[in-house]
């Protein structure tokens, strides 16, 4: 799961880096990363459950990204910002602890 949400970061950062720099090097990255990304989701759904592998997959991404947007490319991090990743957190906590089943 922690690769398909790294990989899902560094994919879409190098999409960001490929906009603003070379574009081959950065959509190769990008195609390269994202791939990894999905097969490692695949193979994370067998154990975790759906609801929780893709929540945390694209919550988490999409903190990370905000964060490493405000680092690497000077993006605007404001209190709406940070508060919404305080949520994202929250509510994937709550998915995990609302989530039944084998394994849990």
């Amino acid at each position: 799961m922690f690769l398909a949400i790294f990989t899902e970061v560094c994919g879409t950062l190098a999409m960001k880096y490929s906009a603003d720099g070379p574009q081959i090097l950065g959509m190769g990255v990008m195609y390269f990363m994202l791939i990894i990304s999905y097969t490692s989701m695949a193979i994370a759904v067998k154990r975790i459950p759906l609801v929780v592998a893709y929540g945390a997959w694209e919550s988490l991404g999409l903190a990370l990204i905000t964060i490493f947007s405000y680092i690497l490319f000077s993006e605007p991090l404001g209190f709406a910002k940070v508060l919404g990743i305080l949520i994202i957190i929250s509510g994937i906590i709550l998915m995990e602890l609302g989530t039944e089943g084998p394994g849990h």
